[in-house]
């Protein structure tokens, strides 16, 4: 694992972070229906991108968290949270008077979830609020939820950095135009989807097909998350006109607890093996392995693996 002090392999994440209310229950309510939550309710750190550089941290990497919370005790959790993971969280921005964001998430028996947003202060509102001087000596740019000029204006700025490009644009899916998205995707060396936002982007259901089209519009690598499938990464190959694929198919996973982060710890994983310089193919592997680790526990960032238990578990599971 590298130290701290090693700037080449800096990950800055920008995006969103908020506090997560989570509860148990048997099962998923119909509409119209209650059900009743069991044991206690949990407050956990959050936020995809938050989790993302978290996870990052966890693996023994250095990375840097860009967003905003409220001046609330909400808002202290989180920087605690960020610190107590080895995120440099400098450039998180408590605005006076605000309140941090928070989420309302339950889970049912078998791991699925819903996930209620309640706002608050999340992401930068304004393109001169993203800060150039975070992205100084970083090998990689995250970018997650946020508005489209900040998105923009910090691909100049990474750019500028000879930094790589991440786009994950989760959320950002169901309220930007996609003639907006598409033009994001297309500034950006990859672009990590599920399969679901994948299909929402391009309106088609096929996951290859849906890659192909993305590819079109221009963007390097296409890294789609199949769950129970695995992974796949689609680029163009060496003759510019069919699309190669690089796949990895999913760890056998029991006993899930919880597929909240799922898709948040693959990130973290697959991020830090292209910080490494592994081939594709390793760094979907590695994703797939913080995945499979976290839907063990319950909670987004608190079941993401650290650097040893993702060893641990690389030596000795079989797909």
């Amino acid at each position: 694992m590298c130290g701290a002090d090693e700037v080449d392999k800096v990950v800055v994440c920008l995006g969103a972070c908020a506090i997560d209310m989570m509860f148990t229950v048997d099962r998923l309510p119909e509409p119209d229906e209650m059900v009743f939550a069991q044991g206690e309710v949990g407050f956990f750190a959050g936020g995809s991108t938050g989790n993302i550089a978290a996870g990052i941290g966890r693996l023994g990497y250095p990375s840097r968290f860009i967003g905003r919370t409220g001046d609330d005790e909400n808002g202290r959790r989180l920087r605690q949270a960020f610190e107590s993971d080895r995120v440099d969280a400098r450039w998180l921005a408590e605005i006076k008077g605000g309140r941090t964001a928070q989420t309302i998430i339950a889970v049912d028996r078998t791991g699925q979830r819903v996930i209620y947003s309640l706002g608050g202060e999340a992401i930068l509102q304004k393109p001169d609020e993203f800060p150039d001087e975070a992205m100084e000596g970083a090998k990689i740019l995250y970018i997650g939820e946020v508005l489209p000029d900040v998105a923009f204006e910090a691909i100049q700025v990474a750019r500028g950095h000879g930094a790589i490009v991440i786009y994950g644009p989760g959320g950002g899916i169901s309220w930007m135009d996609k003639a907006t998205l598409r033009g994001l995707i297309k500034l950006c060396d990859y672009v990590v989807l599920s399969r679901g936002e994948l299909s929402s982007i391009t309106s088609v259901k096929s996951h290859t097909e849906g890659a192909s089209r993305l590819l079109e519009c221009g963007v390097g690598n296409v890294v789609v998350t199949l769950g129970s499938d695995g992974s796949e990464c689609h680029l163009w190959g060496s003759d510019s006109c069919l699309s190669r694929v690089s796949h990895a198919p999913a760890f056998h996973v029991p006993d899930v607890a919880d597929t909240t982060g799922a898709g948040d710890s693959f990130a973290s994983g697959f991020i830090t093996g292209l910080l490494e310089g592994m081939e594709m193919g390793k760094c979907l592997v590695r994703g797939n392995a913080c995945a499979a680790l976290a839907i063990r526990k319950v909670g987004a960032r608190e079941a993401m693996p650290t650097g040893e238990e993702l060893k641990e578990f690389l030596r000795n599971v079989e797909l």
